[in-house]
């Protein structure tokens, strides 16, 4: 009786195991400490968005919503000593992401928190458009084509009166993989 409770046991616990996914996560990079540019809507500036794999879990696509986010130290062979490039950390912008019940996915960008760091050359509007592009494209690369399109709505809050125009970047798209 006990050998069946322990393998009770044991598969039960391996029937709630966490499935890890590597997936390909898009980030708004800054490229300060390096001597290249990127061109961005017409501009040349010191950022681009690259894609970086990472093992995901959880709620999907709410997680790969946080992992845009997460923090990106690109490593280098010598003379490059820069602890933090994504954009979203150095400016201290949160991002979240609520998938509701009708099926549509909502991302907030929260800039109550919102800084703008010394030695970074960017307008909170450029961090902000590369960043819902990083979004964007994290969630067509991870989005099947078999799967009904997916309605992403997007919502700048925590604005002040200095950077309330940057309210007219909410809106959304529609992710069809």
């Amino acid at each position: 009786m006990r050998t069946i409770l322990t393998l009770l046991l044991a598969s039960a616990s391996l029937a709630s195991a966490t499935t890890l996914e590597v997936l390909r996560v898009f980030q708004p990079l800054s490229l300060h400490g390096t001597d290249v540019d990127h061109e961005f809507k017409g501009e040349a500036i010191q950022a681009r968005i690259f894609a970086r794999p990472m093992v995901l879990s959880g709620a999907m696509p709410e997680n790969l919503v946080l992992a845009v986010a997460t923090p990106h130290r690109m490593p280098a062979t010598f003379n490059y000593d820069v602890n933090e490039c994504n954009l979203l950390a150095l400016f201290q912008i949160e991002l979240s992401g609520i998938m509701s019940n009708s099926g549509e996915l909502k991302v907030v960008f929260n800039l109550t928190k919102m800084h703008a760091p010394e030695g970074i050359e960017l307008p909170i509007r450029t961090v902000l458009g590369l960043s819902i592009q990083a979004l964007k494209e994290t969630l067509e690369d991870y989005h099947h084509p078999e799967n009904k399109p997916l309605k992403v709505e997007i919502v700048i809050e925590g604005t002040t009166q200095k950077n309330r125009s940057l309210r007219d970047l909410n809106g959304g798209f529609i992710v069809k993989g």
